[in-house]
């Protein structure tokens, strides 16, 4: 039992409650605990946040958009329920202006009125806070400069960027002899622009990490051209959510110091990088022990050593020398002459491979050592181009017999054929014997002349000819497309052209085939949206010079996912392909059909003379022929098919002067032909784009309201009239908009169902309504075996891979009894993929969940299917209770559906009963239970409790 703050016994008690709730200086609140809503503020809390009396009672905190973080709602609430009182509770939240206070909050639960409320105590320490950390802020100063006496000191605010310098650190900069308090960038402007850029870099990667210390050496351009170099040491400081607050810290001149150790580099620098840049190995041995004592990186890139395997061991140790003996010779040749030149020598690298060198030695001291500076040249590829040349000119011969392509060697000046290969002879049909000492002229290879002159053209003028596409003759008469290349080349003292030749014409026809698929769809070789975007943007510009008017017409066949789903996608492409055959027979032409994929159809008409209405006419008749032509049955594979369509027109240019514009309007008023029933025509005017940017807001809308949490639910009652019961409820999604107040179902259910966003809502409305539903039982206020919770299934949301899941999720969080949860599904629902639908069902009929079939006799009402479904109940559409007692027709499908429900053995529940003849009509044929404005609207939960009977008469008689 929860326990509450007992009520003031006494008017005076309340009167002084008032008066101090009212005067208080803190902010005042007292909410209802279930739903959040304000019942009372007090002038402080109106002072602080902005919010009036009349404006904030009856709303939450959320649609006031008081809290900053919703966890640490949560966390207070959290904290109320555990403790029955909040003591401090510490918290952000944003005025009506969007200001941030930082407040703590007090407070506990109490009764009013019957009603449990919170009552709680918000107490601005915005103020506090910022004092704390100034003052702390003021004291690391201080030490600061104390322990930096000889230095600069410098303090930045990063959340406002300002920065303090003292006077040492403003004259580093440059800047007047005086304390420095102004922007970060200006204090630090005279930095050289690529240390500002390593500076930020060098922050960032601070700010990332989980230290805190920063040192940093950069540049400062004096005025006088003079460079100043400084170094920088400080430390971090950061608020309590980890995020960056402030920097302190140091700053030295350390100029003369980097001179000083630049000019030591300079030095060691200018004699080293002879040594290290030199492309040919050097190294360096002591001559007492033969070990290396320095080797440069083109010693290890051309020997495989790494320098540390090489020095401190001897050339001996390491298997240098290739031929010892001959290292002996050259030594003794050094050390009697004191330098060694070209001395060829074999060398083994660290793989043991063998390399050629060139030698040069020379004896140095180092260190007080007498030493040996040895340079080497690796001749190993010379010698090695010496005898690959060789072998290249056999390769030569071999690649030039074995090409797939046609090369041929000829005499520059004559023409006259040097050397043919066998692709020459599969190319032309000639073999070499044949054309050795002919030219191409008395072979007739050629089978355009114009294009042979065009080839010795370029070729006189660059000396070259690269990829030059020619007609080349074979032999029996047929022409073939080659890419031919000449290069000029010297044979022995005689110029010589080097002719290659490609057959390039099954290339060529794979080319325009692609180029074709490029712009044609490939099922109906109809233009796709390029080659249409393409034509009309010409027709745009040719009709607007010659003031003529044309028509975008947008086809969409309806329902035609069910037949790719029912018959399968082959009988959907030949359906595809009879439609674009009577598309293009029903149209000029100058005219095109182009297909922008799935059953869309786009036509263009050019070239109407007229004005507007002349033209709209026209094109009308024309759409309604072609609607007529579509639904001409179609025969396919033993099925007799009707295809229909939904027709969109824009005018050219009346309606845009873009592509994009006349197609966007021509599938807007195509989407409102769809809307209009299908099977339509409709011509775009601009009332329809108004309503497609309405409903693109709306979404937008119900994007927001999704993260918001915008969304209730309303509940309609059930009655069985037989005795006045409530037997059930329907649950039905509400929409609150936070400024233009509740949202009218019909605006938004449809927009929820075409964006997707009805999945994540869907799952909502199930979830809450089984929580209401256990709360219900849990309260009392229901009998399991007498009532049941009606919750409406969308077709996109049952189709949906986890929904079975999820409903047994959302039951079991609850704690709920399958058997008080039905589904209440739509015949859209059951004509696609039966068999997996039935499954569905089954699955949840097992665990204890019914099913209700809704708004029966609107859609494709069959009792093939209805005997097979795991239905309970059938709610007969209110379509047909509404004109019953009036209309015949109506009154005979009732006793109709109302004859079959009974037969099937299921229950049976009429929707929208309004007025006592509908409900005499109904219960006279039957039908006992009943959901209509007659006995409630739906209303929210608080209410449809209060419709309840109390606790203590809940299951009497």
């Amino acid at each position: 039992m929860t326990q509450h703050s007992p009520s003031l016994p006494e008017s005076d008690g309340q009167d002084q409650f008032a008066k101090a709730f009212h005067t208080g200086p803190d902010a005042m609140v007292i909410s209802d605990r279930d739903s959040g809503r304000f019942r009372e503020i007090n002038a402080s809390f109106t002072e602080r946040f902005g919010w009036s009396r009349e404006e904030a009672i009856g709303r939450t905190s959320l649609q006031l958009g008081i809290w900053r973080s919703l966890d640490e709602r949560q966390r207070m609430l959290d904290s109320i329920d555990a403790e029955q009182r909040i003591d401090g509770f510490e918290v952000t939240l944003l005025t009506r202006a969007g200001e941030e206070r930082s407040a703590r909050v007090y407070g506990c639960q109490i009764e009013l009125q019957g009603h449990i409320c919170l009552v709680l105590t918000i107490r601005d320490v915005t103020r506090l806070r910022a004092q704390e950390q100034a003052l702390r802020d003021s004291q690391e100063r201080l030490d600061l400069a104390l322990d930096s006496a000889q230095l600069g000191i410098w303090d930045w605010h990063i959340p406002s960027g300002m920065l303090y310098g003292s006077i040492r650190a403003a004259v580093l900069h440059e800047l007047p002899a005086q304390d420095f308090h102004g922007p970060f960038g200006e204090f630090f402007a005279c930095v050289d622009e690529t240390d500002r850029r390593r500076m930020r870099q060098a922050y960032a990667r601070l700010a990332k990490g989980p230290d805190n210390d920063y040192q940093f050496t950069y540049r400062a351009q004096l005025q006088s051209g003079e460079v100043r170099y400084l170094e920088s040491r400080a430390r971090l400081y950061r608020d309590t959510e980890g995020k960056p607050l402030r920097m302190a810290g140091t700053l030295l001149d350390i100029t003369e110091q980097v001179m000083r150790e630049r000019t030591l580099e300079a030095s060691e620098e200018k004699f080293a990088s002879l040594f290290q840049g030199s492309p040919d190995p050097i190294c360096v041995s002591r001559v007492r022990d033969g070990e290396f004592i320095e080797v440069n990186p083109s010693f290890c890139s051309t020997f495989g050593w790494r320098a540390e395997e090489v020095i401190g061991h001897s050339s001996h140790l390491i298997a240098f020398w290739a031929d010892h003996r001959l290292r002996e010779r050259l030594f003794e040749q050094l050390m009697r002459d004191h330098s060694l030149q070209n001395a060829e020598v074999q060398f083994l690298t660290r793989e043991g491979r063998s390399i050629t060198c060139m030698v040069a030695s020379r004896l140095i001291w180092v260190d007080r050592q007498l030493c040996i500076l040895s340079t080497f040249r690796d001749v190993t590829r010379r010698q090695q181009a010496e005898a690959e040349l060789k072998a290249s000119q056999e390769k030569f011969a071999k690649a030039f017999h074995s090409s797939p392509d046609a090369i041929t060697i000829t005499e520059r000046d004559s023409g006259r054929y040097i050397e043919v290969n066998e692709g020459f002879h599969r190319l032309t049909g000639y073999r070499p014997e044949e054309v050795t000492g002919h030219t191409s002229l008395e072979l007739n290879i050629w089978g355009d002349p114009e294009e042979r002159t065009k080839l010795l053209a370029a070729l006189d003028r660059d000396g070259y000819v690269h990829h030059l596409e020619m007609c080349g003759r074979h032999r029996d008469g047929h022409t073939k497309t080659v890419d031919v290349s000449v290069e000029p080349i010297d044979l022995g003292g005689t110029a010589c052209l080097l002719l290659t030749a490609r057959d390039t014409s099954e290339l060529r026809e794979a080319e325009a085939r692609i180029q074709h698929l490029a712009y044609h769809d490939a099922l109906t070789d109809l233009p796709n949206r390029a080659l249409l975007m393409d034509r009309l943007k010409q027709q745009i510009a040719l009709l607007q010079r010659h003031n003529l008017r044309g028509a975008l017409l947008f086809l969409d066949l309806d329902h035609f996912k069910h037949i790719n789903d029912s018959l399968g996608h082959s009988v959907g492409d030949a359906i595809l392909q009879m439609v674009t055959a009577r598309l293009e027979a029903s149209v000029r032409q100058e005219d095109t059909v182009a297909r922008l994929g799935g059953d869309e159809f786009v036509i263009l008409l050019t070239g109407i003379d007229g004005s507007r209405l002349e033209t709209a006419r026209r094109v009308r008749q024309l759409a309604e022929k072609l609607r007529d032509l579509l639904a001409e049955p179609m025969l396919l594979d033993g099925h007799r098919l009707q295809i229909t369509p939904s027709i969109g027109i824009a005018l050219i240019p009346d309606d845009g002067a873009t592509p994009e514009d006349l197609l966007k309007r021509a599938d807007i008023a195509m989407y409102r032909a769809k809307d209009a029933g299908r099977n339509t025509v409709q011509l775009f005017h601009a009332s329809m784009q108004k309503a497609a940017s309405e409903r693109l807001r709306l979404e937008s809308g119900l994007r927001m309201a999704i993260a918001r949490r915008e969304f209730s639910l309303h509940y309609q009652p059930q009655i069985d009239s037989r005795g006045g019961r409530i037997v059930g409820a329907e649950a039905l999604l509400r929409w609150e908009h936070p400024t233009q107040g509740a949202q009218s179902p019909a605006s938004f259910i449809r927009v929820l169902e075409d964006s997707g966003l009805i999945i994540a809502v869907g799952h909502w409305v199930i979830e809450e309504a089984c929580h209401t539903c256990a709360r219900l039982l849990a309260e009392g206020r229901i009998d399991i075996e007498d009532f049941c919770l009606s919750v409406n299934i969308s077709p996109r949301q049952f189709r949906q891979s986890d929904f079975v899941e999820r409903v047994l999720d959302s039951l079991d969080k609850a704690g709920l009894p399958a058997r008080l949860l039905k589904l209440e599904i739509t015949e859209g629902i059951v004509i696609q993929q039966l068999e997996d639908t039935i499954a569905r069902m089954q699955r949840l009929r097992q665990a204890g969940v019914r099913f209700a079939m809704d708004d029966f006799g609107t859609g494709y009402s069959s009792l093939t299917y209805l005997k097979r479904l795991p239905v309970d109940s059938l709610k007969i559409d209110q379509s047909f209770v509404r004109d019953a007692p009036n209309d015949s027709n109506d009154a005979e499908i009732v006793r109709a559906i109302i004859a079959m429900g009974h037969s099937l053995g299921l229950e049976l529940i009429a929707e929208g009963v309004e007025t006592p003849e509908q409900l005499a009509l109904l219960e006279e044929q039957g039908c006992h239970l009943h959901q209509g404005y007659l006995f409630s609207r739906p209303v929210p939960l608080e209410a449809f409790i209060d419709l309840l009977p109390p606790r203590d008469r809940q299951g009497a008689p």
